[in-house]
């Protein structure tokens, strides 16, 4: 565990009373499709495992029956999968106590609103595609389109200095 508390980008936590024994279970198979890990733990032993760690910032967050989801490279991961399985009817009692990340601390309500949304792995790679591709496409307008306007800009300078000399 602490192996992971180290390298995990981050963790996040929650509180499980109340799901059933099929609740978890389809939890659990949702974080496993998605890549996440997710644990239940005694919280003297997480105490003890993120000392010394990025994630010891979780300490004061280590009160009542503790579940623990992350994933290895996709720091949103567990965030996105937990929120989308708040939102089925009937599993409205898990609910995120909140999540360490990069030594530092984050609320629940920022892992909903935040950690949540944060783009998957692929759509930031085909954002930055996509901004790669525009780039030269927008240079190439501006220049087309410099002259065009120097030449508007100088026309208009040119009739203002008419006006003002008659």
């Amino acid at each position: 565990m602490k192996q992971e508390l180290e390298t995990a980008p981050s963790m996040v936590l929650a509180d499980y009373r109340g799901l059933t024994v099929a609740q978890i279970s389809d939890l659990r198979d949702r974080c496993r499709e998605a890549g996440v890990r997710f644990k239940v733990a005694k919280n003297t032993l997480l105490k003890l495992a993120s000392g010394g760690t990025p994630m010891a910032a979780m300490d004061q967050l280590l009160t009542g029956p503790t579940a623990v989801a992350w994933h290895r490279e996709d720091p949103g991961a567990p965030a996105r999968v937990l929120v989308e399985f708040i939102k089925i009817k009937g599993n409205e009692k898990l609910e995120i106590k909140g999540a360490a990340a990069g030594g530092k601390l984050i609320s629940a309500q920022e892992v909903k609103t935040m950690l949540a949304t944060l783009p998957t792995r692929p759509q930031l790679l085909a954002i930055m595609a996509g901004l790669i591709a525009a780039g030269p496409t927008k240079l190439a307008r501006l220049l087309a389109a410099g002259p065009q306007q120097l030449g508007r800009a100088l026309g208009a300078l040119q009739t203002e200095k008419e006006k003002q000399a008659a």
